[in-house]
């Protein structure tokens, strides 16, 4: 723009003093002559870079979800290629799925076989209370016996044999007594002994089921978000370890970012219109608008440490502050990809049309590709 403004002036300068001569071309005028254009551009370029700034630093970025599988096993199928767009679930590959699925038939039989224990085990604890009943029966019968031999005996018309063989089959009910308890301890202790809700031994193997359920389900991989494809590592038949990278999804979402002096910040806010063109996309503009302002820089981050701040620095450099811009149409930029931006202000619009010529006259240049091979 400011070649097309000395171009133009030229000209003039060319008809009026040399063309038709219409005035002296001495010394006060070739003063004033380089006079004008200087401080005309000094001024529309100081008032433009506050109501219209601009910024050469503009950066595409995309987010990225590596994507990885959580069990180790041969790969069966790939169902996606390179760059293609997928859909959040969409199958992306698929891990050979025989192990994991013997491992849980094995679990649920090991579960009905210990459900069919626990069964087992309080059938046996009502055959011990029924034991128990008989025993306690016959061991308040022998301890009356015990005593009508003893006293048998004490008058001189008993047997003291019938007195010591009662006596022995007391200790042998008390022994079978003694054990019928230890049996129903040893029982109660294992039925009773639970876990959230559930006996001990099947809450640990409904646990375990739930890990190779999951393990399971792990053995299909599918699209976590919406985006595109990219760095494909895996072929049918190889093998996936886990936490091992093996594609890699682009996110859709796009974040438009470009870097501004501290300065030229202090007319733009949010809302405010902007002009994109990128290096990938020459001569292209593409309409945008100001979503955020970034008042955060790492410059001024203090990183937890036992070291207190040094007073004795040198000044910084001024830093810039990022903006994020939201693209207002269908236009696809490529990740990565770098340009320019410029920003009306909502002050002294005249000045938007220089900068406008300006951001498209960079668009334009864009088609020059500069190298000399």
């Amino acid at each position: 723009m400011i070649d097309l403004f000395l171009i133009i002036y030229g000209l003039l300068i060319w008809l009026v003093f040399v063309k038709f001569k219409l005035l002296p071309f001495n010394t006060t005028a070739k003063v004033i002559i380089f006079a004008i254009p200087v401080v005309l551009i000094a001024i529309v370029m100081l008032v433009m870079n506050v109501v219209a700034p601009s910024s050469e630093d503009v950066r595409v970025y995309n987010k990225t979800v590596p994507l990885k599988t959580m069990v180790r096993g041969r790969l069966e199928n790939v169902m996606v290629e390179e760059y293609a767009q997928v859909h959040k679930g969409d199958t992306l590959f698929t891990i050979q799925q025989d192990p994991f699925i013997a491992r849980v038939a094995g679990l649920k039989a090991s579960i009905a076989k210990a459900e069919a224990s626990l069964k087992s085990q309080k059938q046996n604890l009502q055959g011990i209370h029924a034991n128990k009943r008989a025993v306690k029966a016959q061991l308040d019968l022998a301890r009356t016996r015990r005593e009508q031999f003893n006293d048998l005996v004490n008058h001189g018309a008993g047997n003291r044999f019938d007195l010591e063989q009662a006596e022995n089959n007391i200790k042998t009910l008390e022994a079978q007594w003694a054990q019928l308890l230890a049996q129903e301890s040893a029982l109660l202790i294992n039925l009773n002994a639970e876990h959230e809700g559930k006996q001990v031994t099947l809450a640990e193997l409904y646990a375990q089921l739930d890990k190779a359920q999951f393990d399971l389900d792990q053995t299909i991989v599918t699209a976590p978000i919406d985006g595109t494809i990219a760095n494909v590592q895996v072929r049918p038949g190889q093998m996936a370890l886990p936490l091992q990278d093996l594609m890699t999804i682009i996110d859709d979402y796009q974040s438009v970012v470009a870097t501004f002096n501290q300065n030229e910040l202090h007319q733009m806010a949010v809302g405010n219109e902007a002009e994109l063109t990128f290096v990938s996309q020459p001569g292209k503009i593409v309409p945008a608008e100001i979503s955020s302002i970034v008042w955060a820089s790492s410059r001024g981050q203090l990183l937890p440490s036992g070291v207190l701040p040094p007073a004795d620095q040198a000044p910084q450099a001024q830093g810039k502050y990022i903006v994020r811009f939201k693209i207002m149409d269908d236009s696809q930029v490529a990740m990565g990809a770098n340009g320019a931006v410029a920003v009306y202000t909502n002050d002294m619009m005249p000045f938007y049309i220089i900068r406008k010529v300006m951001i498209r006259l960079s668009a334009k240049l864009n088609y020059l590709i500069l190298k000399a091979h």
